[in-house]
């Protein structure tokens, strides 16, 4: 009987595919979170964004705060968390509460769920999308917004909201009056900071980078 062995060409193909493969268990072994955190967040605020240029709020009965309802896109702390734990929403709060609930949230277009959690982060529910836990899921351990300025009086609120024509306004929930002038709007760059717990170039430096939404036109892209 004859025994057939691998030819040259035989042999060097599988070790190019072994390589392919280890190549591939490599990158997946080692997650570039900081790439990952920067295209998940510039994603949900552009997701927000998108949906407000879709959706015009001013509302037929009339309702002088109708401007709480603008799509945002907020972060905060979870509650009960035992340390600082950060999540995000994208959502409109169309029953002018200024909360954004579940059903009034965004769904995650890669896996179809809602862009929301509850207070608790650790209670996320099988219809609810874990790319909003920043820290658990990025390692963020700080959000600083700086700038984002509004054109009348001033505010600390940790969202970025847009109206139908795509322009940023913060600090929505001082739209209780009527308001004409639109005083919540942006003039000056949001730059929010998003500070991670890994040290990827080993400078003893925190990872960072910034998200960064323009005034007027509320053009949004990352910065570092």
């Amino acid at each position: 009987m004859v025994k057939k062995a691998f030819t040259m060409i035989e042999f060097v193909f599988v070790i190019i595919i072994l390589g392919i493969l280890a190549s591939l268990a490599m990158d997946s072994s080692s997650r570039d979170l900081k790439q990952e955190a920067k295209d998940e967040i510039l994603s949900a605020v552009r997701l927000a964004r998108q949906m407000a240029l879709t959706d015009n709020k001013h509302r037929p009965d009339n309702r002088v705060d109708w401007q709480k309802a603008y799509w945002r896109f907020e972060y905060r702390i979870c509650t009960g968390s035992g340390g600082t734990k950060w999540t995000y929403r994208v959502g409109s709060s169309i029953d002018l509460k200024l909360n954004i609930d579940k059903s009034e949230s965004a769904i995650d277009p890669v896996n179809g769920k809602y862009l929301y959690t509850a207070g608790d982060c650790n209670s996320l529910q099988p219809d609810e999308s874990d790319s909003v836990l920043l820290t658990k899921k990025f390692g963020i351990k700080n959000i600083i917004m700086s700038g984002c300025n509004i054109i009348g009086g001033s505010t600390t609120a940790k969202h970025i909201a847009f109206d139908f024509m795509g322009r940023p306004h913060r600090g929505v929930a001082g739209y209780d009056t009527k308001d004409e002038h639109f005083s919540r709007l942006v003039k000056t760059d949001c730059n929010i900071t998003f500070v991670m717990s890994t040290d990827g170039d080993g400078d003893g430096i925190d990872d960072n980078f910034s998200l960064i939404v323009k005034p007027e036109t509320g053009y949004v892209y990352i910065l570092n």
